[in-house]
């Protein structure tokens, strides 16, 4: 998306409507799980899927519009 369809998008709301973001993702991810066998404590990696579904809170905006490779603008987001 460019920055100026960003703009598009934002200008079909009045400018003091409040703006909240929002994720929802499921991802996969490496855990380590403790299991108890035999009367030992046995410490394995697994791998769950992990959903997650909340709110996020803007953090600012990077710039790398001088990069080489990929200009752009990243927003930040933080939960």
């Amino acid at each position: 998306m460019t920055v100026y369809e960003l703009i598009q998008e934002l200008s079909r709301f009045s400018a003091d409507t409040e703006v909240e973001f929002h994720v929802k993702a499921d991802f996969d991810t490496d855990v380590k799980a403790k299991f108890d066998r035999d009367d030992e404590d046995d410490v394995q990696t697994v791998t769950v899927t992990a959903g997650f579904d909340e709110d996020v809170n803007y953090d600012g905006i990077k710039d790398n519009e001088a990069s080489r490779c990929k200009p752009n603008i990243t927003i930040e987001l933080v939960y």
